[in-house]
């Protein structure tokens, strides 16, 4: 038996012990493609071709690439393919290809699609990566940076469509996945079973199957992946690291049965291609290659040395002769003796020592024949074992083993699916990177271990992997501090509600920065000893010391923390509890604080110094622990200094990743230095202030670091990271997402620089030192991160119009979310809304008994008979003589009154007045007192309402008119009339809802939300926008924010945003427009006020700064000038109303309330209306007649409302949305959700037209600063701050 002939039984016997039980390839298991998973299409055709940049390079044997070519004829190329007539029955091709299923295919007849992208998501990382560890189960640390996808869809035979013989009716869909690692590539091929054809006529080529169709369907019943249909290679790798390792075969015909593609020595091409063109095989074809997969090259053959890979300049593979078999035979050794190092002398090799070897002993038959079935996995072993460089960030699993093992080529899997085997093949764990790598930082990656997974900061970021930020960076804190402490020996808490606590720490020297505000003044000198209350982001950030790391480093941003603090002498004790909640959207990390105790008392105007102090940290699983005494010292305003003390003990809890065994080795203790301490409590803002400089290191003392790395004194930028040289020698290298010299760094305007970097269909907002991609609404990330597609949401069946409500014009479709919809008959119809039939109103006697009705659909009008007037619902007989208006008659008394002069009679209580013998009204044309009442005799005009009851503060002296509001009642109309409560709101309508750092726009339709079409109006980064208010003259859209804190403004129609009050504010959270008399009002819950200023924001003037507590949502009435806002003092919430120059100050609501957040003023029905998310209720009151109505209850938590026409829209925090109410009808009626989801804030309408009403302030009223009108007239009042020119103060 000849070595060739013992070769080739060899490799059968390799063959069937590999066979096992597997499931056929769905077509639902293939890689997601489509446009909703972000593909491209090619342009249909038979041999079209597209470009496509890859994000990472391709290794294609030794050569890499950085962009690929899709073709239609069912391949990809490195270089763009010629036209088909060159390579097509031509083969080898002058280019090279990686080849699916090469043919001449088409896809014009609208049936078939290429697709293609690259792509990053994890889920898909995630699938490849399993792919490829069953095709080389040995392999550790597959981990494929990115892919590209090529799926083929539905593909015909060339000429074929439409012929009618059966053959266009078959298709063919196969896909290729190409997974790009750091040094290397492999290619998964995968044939779904189901539709497969092939017909022979297409040209000579060499063959991994037969010339028969049935070889081509068995594509997809044979693998060498563990599943039938899926065939995975490794097709090129890093020049340093040796990866194609070509076979050997005979020139004999039985070797096609193998299905292997069979190639002659070329030269410069290289191809992987099932052999889809089936003609003879050439006779000096030698070398055997993967399976269904064609590899064309040069290679060396040695002479008779061990293959090596020391030589670095010379990194091309080598292989054996073509006599040789393609796997060393079992008794072969399978390492080189010592004296023939294989590699380069490394530090920490990746593979096993040689004292525990992995893989058989020579003495050892590699390949058992006997029993097939065992293992299961029978695969070569590497010549030449690889490793990489160990990353120092990323700790390795247990005892890592070379990442791939070479010539480690897959072998066929023959499935006989009548062998019974009661064997479970594939196990997998649920608690993988496929299934938690969402959970992991987005600057982090996820990495298997045997039992679990891990998350691990990728090089340039630091922290546990679920919490990842920027080395180098400044880090924030945000958090409330909340609880009950006692101060000195007084019997009564002190109460902290909601404190906010702020923190900055400059990362690259350690210094941190907290202040906590509203802290009264009876605890706040107190506070002074308490640095580490908010001094633990010191801890978290501190300047590591060489080996050393700070809290955020080992255990991220998510912990408990509990300390006890017992003060000396007094022996008082203070409990804290911190709950640190991770890295939120902004990047700051977020905590909670809750304070039980007592404190020793400092008097007011006291100055604490603390001395400089060591705290040593013990650290366990998932549990650290530490210690301290710390001195101070308290100097009095009278200058008398006490030394006191006190003992600092805490525990901090977190989670560790249990699977990462180098995590485990972390250092047993760490001592945190703090020293340059400084603390204050401000009374005048009510702030306490604490600032520290922090250094972790170690606990023993020695000479301490000089380089100015570890002492903080380096001059880096704050946004740079301090990198330390030999001796006192570093550099400042600027943290990612910025740019510069280390000195100065500047941040990287990601979007400008590349605009499109979020790709279509998404805007991209710059952040420092990173930036954030947000989708178009209606629009959702595709899996891989980036594109937006359309948002793949149930179907809406009443936007498609596939609902079975009934008519439109009788009845409405509301999209409830999911695939759901309630159907509802429009006012004036009854039915379940799929069936809606009118009501005859006319059967109700809705019109006056003198009166026709007529009835409509989902209306009726009422129509006086003749001889009567009257609207319908009220008629009287038509006289000659029309009868007289309570003013004609009150006239006509008057002047009878007065020609008797007397004094008396039965309108006598129109008072304050003259006698009536002196007045006499003015009425109108109509018989309608005229607004503007005067007494000529003694020089005085008043104004009176619609009954003429005179209106207060209006009476002016000789000389003046009051300017007043015609109250008056227009004549009645005649003929049909529309029902009361039907306004229509004007097309062009929008609804602006703020939702943190954005402003969204949404349509309206009527009185219906044109959800569909709802889309971004603004975008500001590190924003929260609170209230939002609307100026319908100028267009103008206002607005607040409190991390500015700030008032701004931006056109409707875009633009840039223009500051309005920029200064002296706190928490500004209630804003409001008077569209007529051109001001604007505001509440500051922190400053407790309420403002006004000139809509430029100048002319500023507190109106209200006493009796407030928590005063937020605002809203005004111009036409009476008037002034709502509420309180939502949870001791006593109410609702107020005052004049808008600040007088007749009154509560409107006291009663029945919880958390009144939203409020809004509807001018045209003079109705104020609010949500509580106290009592779960909206509710509407008539302030002029303190007429109250519940609206609906149940809500859930509202934070601000707009009203427009019949409706109210609030936005509402738990449910993420804006929910629509009718208040006529008394129910909610419809709810958006907008496409991100998170908390909505203000809202406001942009009505086409605005309100009419009375400018009492035309001109500015005649004022030199401010005009602010009242009920019946205005005031001049001057601003607060000093201005250029006199003020004049007075009452018009």
């Amino acid at each position: 038996m000849g070595p060739r002939y013992r070769s080739w039984l060899w490799f059968w016997s390799c063959l069937l012990s590999l066979s096992v039980l597997t499931q056929a390839l769905e077509l639902e298991e293939l890689f997601e493609f489509g446009e909703e998973a972000g593909d491209q299409q090619l342009q249909p055709g038979s041999d079209s071709t597209a470009e496509l940049p890859l994000n990472g390079s391709l290794y294609f044997f030794s050569n890499t690439f950085d962009k690929v070519y899709i073709n239609t004829n069912g391949f990809v190329s490195t270089v763009e393919p010629e036209a088909e007539e060159e390579y097509l029955g031509k083969m080898p091709s002058n280019f090279k290809m990686i080849s699916a299923l090469l043919g001449d295919l088409e896809d014009s007849d609208g049936q078939g699609r290429v697709h293609y992208r690259w792509d990053s998501s994890p889920e898909i990382l995630n699938k490849s990566a399993e792919h490829i560890r069953r095709a080389f189960p040995r392999d550790e640390g597959v981990d494929p940076i990115t892919v590209f996808i090529v799926t083929w869809e539905n593909m015909a035979a060339r000429g074929t469509s439409g012929r009618g013989d059966r053959l266009d009716t078959k298709r063919n869909t196969f896909q290729l996945v190409v997974a790009m690692m750091d040094l290397s590539s492999c290619a998964i091929l995968l044939y779904p079973q189901g539709g497969w054809f092939w017909k022979t006529s297409l040209g000579t080529y060499f063959r991994t199957t037969t010339n028969e169709e049935t070889s081509i369907r068995e594509l997809t019943e044979k693998t060498n992946a563990g599943q039938k249909g899926v065939w995975v290679y490794e097709i090129g790798s890093s020049p340093f690291f040796v990866a194609i390792t070509g076979g050997v075969t005979t020139e004999e015909d039985e070797a096609t049965e193998l299905s292997s593609t069979v190639l002659p020595r070329q030269t410069q091409v290289e191809e992987i291609t099932p052999a889809n063109e089936y003609q003879p095989i050439y006779p000096e074809t030698e070398t055997l290659t993967p399976e269904y997969g064609g590899l064309d090259y040069e290679p060396e053959y040695p002479e008779s040395e061990t293959p090596t890979n020391t030589d670095v300049e010379r990194a091309e593979p080598r292989y054996p002769e073509p006599s040789e078999p393609r796997y060393p035979e079992p008794s072969e050794p399978r390492y080189p003796e010592p004296s023939e190092p294989r590699y380069p002398e490394p530090s920490e090799p990746r593979y096993p020592e040689p004292s525990e070897p992995r893989y058989p002993e020579p003495s050892e038959p590699r390949y058992p024949v006997s029993e097939p079935l065992q293992p299961r996995y029978s695969v070569p072993e590497p010549v030449d074992p690889r490793y990489a460089p160990v990353d120092p960030r990323y700790p390795e699993p247990v005892q890592p083993l070379p990442p791939y093992h070479r010539p480690q080529q897959p072998q066929i899997v023959v499935v006989d699916e009548d062998e019974d085997l009661n064997v479970n093949v594939f196990a997998y764990n649920s608690e993988t990177c496929a299934h938690n790598r969402n959970k992991c930082s987005a600057f982090a990656d996820c990495r298997d271990y045997s039992q679990g997974y891990c998350c691990h900061c990728r090089p340039g970021y630091y922290g546990n992997g679920k919490d990842c930020v920027a080395e180098g960076k400044p880090q924030r804190m945000n958090g409330k501090v909340i609880g009950r402490v006692f101060v000195g020996n007084s019997a009564t808490p002190i109460e902290l509600s909601n404190n906010d606590l702020h923190s900055y720490v400059v990362a690259n020297d350690g210094r941190a920065y907290v202040a906590i505000s509203n802290i009264p003044a009876g605890i706040g000198p107190s506070l002074q000893p308490l640095s580490s209350l908010g001094g633990v982001i010191g801890w978290a950030f501190a300047l590591e010391q060489p080996g050393y790391q700070n809290g955020f480093s080992l255990i991220g941003g998510v912990f408990f923390r509990q300390a006890e603090v017992i003060f000396h002498p007094g022996n008082e004790r203070l409990n804290i509890r911190q709950q640190f909640k991770g890295i939120d959207e902004h990047d700051h990390l977020v905590v909670s604080t809750e304070l039980d105790g007592r404190l020793p008392a400092i008097p007011l105007g006291s100055s604490v110094q603390i001395s400089p102090y060591k705290e040593v940290y013990q650290y366990d699983r998932n549990l650290i622990t530490s210690s301290s005494n710390r001195d101070y010292t308290i100097t009095s305003s009278e200058g008398d200094v006490q030394t006191r003390s006190y003992q600092w003990r805490q525990t901090i809890t977190f989670q560790s990743c249990l699977h990462d065994e180098a995590s485990r080795a972390a250092m047993s203790t760490q001592q945190l230095s703090v020293d340059q301490i400084f603390v204050m409590f401000d009374p005048d803002n009510n702030l306490i202030r604490y600032a520290m400089s922090n250094k972790i290191g170690s606990v023993h003392s020695s000479l301490p670091e000089q380089n100015p790395c570890f002492t903080g004194r380096h001059g880096c930028d704050i946004n740079a990271m301090c990198r330390p040289g030999e001796g006192l020698q570093f550099t400042c290298d600027c943290a990612s997402g910025f740019t510069g010299d280390g000195r100065y760094c500047q941040d990287t305007d990601e979007c400008r620089e590349s605009p499109q970097i979020c790709g279509a269909n998404a805007v991209c907002s710059n952040q420092p030192g990173t930036f954030r991609c947000e989708c178009f609404t209606g629009f959702v990330f595709a899996n891989d991160g980036r594109t937006c597609i359309e948002e793949n949401r149930p179907v809406d069946h009443c936007q498609r119009g596939t609902h079975d409500c009934d008519a439109p014009e009788r009845a409405s479709c509301s999209y409830t979310g999911g695939s759901a919809f309630i159907c509802s008959c429009l006012p004036g119809l009854v039915g379940d809304g799929r069936v809606c039939r009118d009501v005859d109103e006319c059967q109700q006697d809705r019109c006056h008994q003198n009166a026709f009705c007529s009835n409509t659909q989902g209306s009726y009008s009422c129509q006086c008979h003749p001889g009567f007037h009257g609207d319908g619902f009220q008629c009287s007989p038509i006289s000659t003589e029309r009868e007289k208006t309570v003013c004609e008659r009150h006239r006509e008394s008057a002047q009878s009154s007065s020609s008797s002069s007397s004094g008396s009679g039965i309108f006598s209580f129109f008072r304050p007045r003259p006698s009536v013998g002196q007045y006499v009204p003015q009425c109108d044309r109509h018989g309608a007192y005229e607004a503007t009442q005067c007494h000529s005799s003694i020089g005085q005009c008043w104004c009176v309402d619609a009954d003429g009851q005179e209106i207060p503060n209006t009476r002016t002296g000789p000389g003046n008119t009051a300017l007043c509001i015609d109250q008056a009642v227009s004549p009645t109309p005649v003929g049909p009339t529309p029902r009361p409560d039907v306004q229509p709101v004007a097309p062009g309508t929008h609804l602006l809802f703020a939702q943190s750092g954005k402003i969204e726009r949404v349509p309206l339709d009527g009185n219906s939300i044109k959800m569909e079409e709802a889309k971004p109006m603004l975008h500001i980064p590190d924003r929260v926008v609170i209230a939002m208010s609307f100026d319908c003259v100028e267009k103008m859209v206002y607005w607040t924010d409190i991390t500015g804190p700030a008032i701004s403004k931006a056109r409707l129609s875009g633009g840039d945003i223009i500051p309005v009050v920029t200064t002296d504010l706190q928490s500004p959270e209630g804003l409001a427009v008077d569209h007529v008399s051109r001001l604007l009002f505001w509440t500051d819950s922190m400053r407790d006020t309420v403002e006004v200023s000139k809509l430029d924001g100048s002319q500023r003037r507190v109106l209200f700064d006493t009796d407030l507590i928590n005063p937020r949502p605002i809203a005004v009435n111009p036409a009476y000038g008037r002034l709502y806002w509420a309180d939502w003092n949870r001791d006593g919430p109410k609702i107020e109303m005052s004049n808008m120059d600040g007088t007749d100050r009154t509560v409107l609501v006291s009663d029945d309330l919880g958390l009144p957040n939203a409020l809004t003023f509807d001018i045209e029905q003079q109705e104020l209306c609010w949500a509580d998310a106290g009592t779960h209720k909206v509710e509407c009151m008539d302030p002029h007649q303190r007429l109250r109505r519940q609206i609906v209850e149940g809500i859930q938590y509202p934070f601000a409302m707009v009203s427009l026409g019949k409706n109210l829209y609030y936005t509402d925090w738990r449910r993420e949305a804006v929910v629509s109410v009718d208040r006529y009808a008394e129910k909610e009626t419809e709810e958006f959700l907008p496409q991100k989801r998170s908390r909505l804030y203000g809202i406001t309408t942009t009505p086409t037209q605005c309100p009419q009403a009375y400018n009492y302030c035309a001109n500015n009223g005649g004022c030199s600063h401010l005009c602010l009108p009242r009920l019946g007239g205005f005031t001049c009042r001057c601003p607060d701050a000093a201005s250029a020119g006199p003020c004049e103060e007075r009452n018009l």
